[in-house]
């Protein structure tokens, strides 16, 4: 099993919580990840809540049941659409990816 990480700072804090369809845009994305992508076992799309000034606003984690699914979900037309959406909601991206 692998778990895919990722944590976005947006340009605009409120960005998501003041364009409700953004948000229902970001979900129907995902939600078409979840039944779309080969061997994609879990996932889930978060706010930070805190908002401190260390915390990250947007969360996305994922599982795989193998490195080989998360290499085809990087490419997979789902997640490029997913990307369109958030990429231009962001000023900082970070990433992680290990096995369990």
């Amino acid at each position: 099993m692998v778990r895919h990480v990722v944590m976005w700072r947006l340009k605009d804090r409120d960005a998501l919580t003041t364009t409700p369809a953004k948000w229902a845009e970001l979900q129907a994305c995902v939600a078409a990840m979840r039944t779309g992508v080969p061997g994609l076992t879990k996932i889930d799309l978060g706010m930070d809540k805190p908002r401190t000034a260390d915390s990250t606003d947007l969360i996305l984690f994922c599982e795989f049941e193998t490195w080989a699914a998360l290499d085809g979900y990087q490419t997979h037309a789902i997640h490029e659409d997913f990307k369109k959406l958030v990429g231009p909601l962001r000023s900082e991206r970070r990433v992680g990816d290990y096995e369990i």
